[in-house]
C-alpha cells in the first residue's frame, strides 16, 4: 500500500472503537425513548377522553366568567393525559395569572408546535443514524479481517466478523425503535395540538354553541330550541334588467392587410374547403411535390375523387 492508502486504512481502524461506543450509546438512548414513549401511550389510553376534556373546559370557562379563576385553574389542571398538554396548560395558567396578554394563548399554541417538533427530532435522529452506525460498524472491522485472511490468521478473521455483524444488528435495532417511536408520536402530538386548539377555542371563543332545532341534554333528554327563521324576500320581475344582444362588429376581429383578395369560383362565389374542384395553378399547387395521386376508388367511382387516375382536376 502507498502512503495515502495506509492513511485511509489507519483512519478506518481508528474509528473502530468510536463506532462501537456510538452503537451502544444509541441503543441506550433508543431504549430510554421507547420507555418514555410507552409511558406516554399508557397515559393516553388510560386518561384521554374528549368529552371529559370538553366538560372541564366548559367548567373552567364558566368559572372565569363568574370571577373564580382558582376554580378554573383546578379544572384545567385535571387534563394530565399528555406531558405536552400538561406543559401547555401550565404556561397558559401562568399567562392568566401574571401577564394576561390577549394574544399570548395563540402564541403559546404556535410555540408548542415547535416543542413537539423538537421532541420528534430525537427519535428521528435515532431512525436515521442507527443504520448508518450499523453499516460503519460492519465495514470497519472487515479490513483487519481480510488482512488476517491473507495471512492465514483465521482467529482474527472470525473475531472481526463477529464484531462486524454484532454492530450491524445493534444499529438496525436502534433504527427500528426510532422509526416506530417517531411514526406513532407524530399522530399523538398532532392529536395533542388539536386538543389544545379546541380547548383554547372553548375558553377564548365568543360563540359557544350553535342554535339548532333541539339538543341532547347531559341527562340524555332532547330539549327543544327555537328554530332559525328568516324573512323571505319577494322577487321583483319588473326591476330585472335585460342586457341587449351583442351585435357583430363591423370591422374584422383579426387585422387584415390591405389589398388581400378572396379566391373566387368562376360563378363568382367564394371557394370553400369542401369545394370539389379547386383551380390550382401548377406553380401554386402545394401538393405538386408529392407526385401523382394513387389509383384508388373515390366517392364517384374514379381514382381518388373526380377526374382520371393520377391526374389533378383542371
Amino acid at each position: 500500500m502507498n502512503d495515502l492508502e495506509q492513511l485511509v486504512y489507519d483512519i478506518a481502524r481508528a474509528l473502530s472503537w468510536p463506532v462501537m461506543v456510538a452503537a451502544v450509546l444509541g441503543l441506550v438512548w433508543a431504549l430510554v425513548e421507547t420507555g418514555v414513549f410507552i409511558y406516554e401511550l399508557w397515559l393516553r389510553f388510560r386518561f384521554r377522553d374528549l368529552e371529559a376534556l370538553e366538560a372541564r373546559a366548559l367548567k373552567a370557562r364558566k368559572a372565569f366568567r363568574d370571577g373564580r379563576p382558582r376554580t378554573a385553574y383546578r379544572y384545567l389542571q385535571e387534563n394530565t393525559y399528555s406531558p405536552v398538554v400538561v406543559r401547555f396548560l401550565y404556561d397558559l395558567i401562568r399567562n392568566y395569572q401574571t401577564e394576561r396578554l390577549a394574544a399570548k394563548p395563540l402564541k403559546l399554541l404556535e410555540e408548542y408546535e415547535f416543542v413537539t417538533m423538537k421532541r420528534l427530532e430525537r427519535s428521528r435522529l435515532l431512525a436515521r443514524l442507527g443504520p448508518v452506525v450499523g453499516v460503519m460498524g460492519t465495514l470497519v472491522p472487515l479490513a483487519p479481517a481480510l488482512v488476517g485472511l491473507a495471512r492465514g490468521d483465521t482467529q482474527t478473521l472470525s473475531d472481526r466478523l463477529v464484531t462486524a455483524f454484532s454492530v450491524a444488528v445493534v444499529g438496525l435495532l436502534v433504527g427500528a425503535l426510532g422509526y416506530t417511536v417517531t411514526l406513532v408520536r407524530e399522530r399523538m402530538y398532532r392529536q395533542d395540538l388539536s386538543d389544545m386548539e379546541y380547548l383554547l377555542e372553548i375558553l377564548e371563543g365568543d360563540v359557544l354553541r350553535l342554535d339548532s332545532g333541539r339538543r341532547l341534554s347531559r341527562s340524555g333528554v332532547w330539549e327543544p330550541q327555537p328554530t332559525v327563521t328568516y324573512e323571505p324576500v319577494e322577487e321583483d320581475n319588473a326591476a330585472t334588467t335585460e342586457l341587449p344582444a351583442a351585435e357583430p362588429p363591423e370591422e374584422p376581429l383579426l387585422p387584415v392587410e390591405p389589398g388581400t383578395g378572396v379566391a373566387e369560383a368562376p360563378t363568382g362565389s367564394a371557394l370553400g374547403l369542401d369545394d370539389p374542384a379547386p383551380a390550382w395553378a401548377d406553380d401554386e399547387d402545394p401538393f405538386a411535390a408529392l407526385g401523382p395521386v394513387d389509383a384508388a376508388p373515390g366517392p364517384d367511382g374514379g381514382a381518388g375523387g373526380p377526374g382520371a387516375p393520377g391526374e389533378r382536376p383542371a
